[in-house]
């Protein structure tokens, strides 16, 4: 077990170490003209951009499942719809083919009168990857470096077993959705931006299984975007 315990951190940093090593392999931000003499508040309507994210745990909202662990890398293309002095609105498509639950292992189920007792062992890591097709992401304060913004997405995870409960019959296809906020820092010339924040994130198979727990889980996530 004592090896085990000590790969699963690096296993779920993984996201994170592979977005460092993007990061590190792309052209350093510079300073160039002031966004005051730009005609726009960003240097291009499109968005290509890099994010990794870590949940290290799972509160009852919505799902029933806990504990859980879930960490994941993602691809962003977005497009500016809208962008005005005061805020912005920016449709965002995801592709994120490295997703990782830490989940237990289930044993066994007894029946009792208050419903099923799953039995539980050590945990275990289960791979998958998922696209966010539906996208929308709202920035304020445009004229400033540092942009607050709230954003949702909605699409779905394919795991290789069934994820947030691997039982015989379960479903490896979940559907999942945020609500995100944080912020982007943007360089003077509005080229490219770093970006923080935090989202609360559902994942469930929608009734398509024979239970339907759910997962919700409390996220951190770290990007990077360029703008052309």
């Amino acid at each position: 077990m004592a090896p085990l315990q000590k790969i699963r951190p690096i296993i779920l940093s993984l996201p994170f170490v592979i977005l460092a090593a993007l990061l590190a392999a792309s052209p350093g931000a510079r300073c160039q003209t002031p966004p005051s003499q730009q005609e726009s508040f960003q240097s291009g309507k499109n968005e290509f951009g890099v994010w990794a994210s870590y949940a290290p745990g799972s509160p009852h909202v919505i799902g029933l499942t806990s504990p859980r662990q879930f960490a994941a890398l993602g691809f962003r293309y977005g497009r500016m719809l809208l962008d005005h002095p005061r805020w912005s609105l920016e449709y965002t498509f995801d592709v994120d083919p490295v997703e990782i639950m830490l989940q237990p292992k289930i044993l066994g189920r007894m029946s009792t009168p208050g419903g099923t007792i799953y039995v539980t062992g050590s945990r275990e890591v289960v791979y998958g990857g998922g696209v966010n097709p539906i996208g929308f992401k709202i920035n304020l304060f445009r004229r400033r470096s540092f942009q607050p913004f709230v954003a949702s997405t909605a699409g779905f995870v394919a795991s290789l077993r069934p994820i947030p409960v691997d039982i015989h019959g379960e479903e490896q296809f979940n559907f999942t959705f945020d609500f995100q906020a944080g912020f982007q820092l943007y360089n003077s010339s509005r080229k490219r931006a770093w970006m923080f924040g935090y989202k609360y994130q559902h994942i469930s198979n929608a009734d398509r299984g024979k239970i339907n727990p759910g997962v919700d889980l409390n996220t951190v996530f770290l990007g990077y975007s360029f703008f052309k």
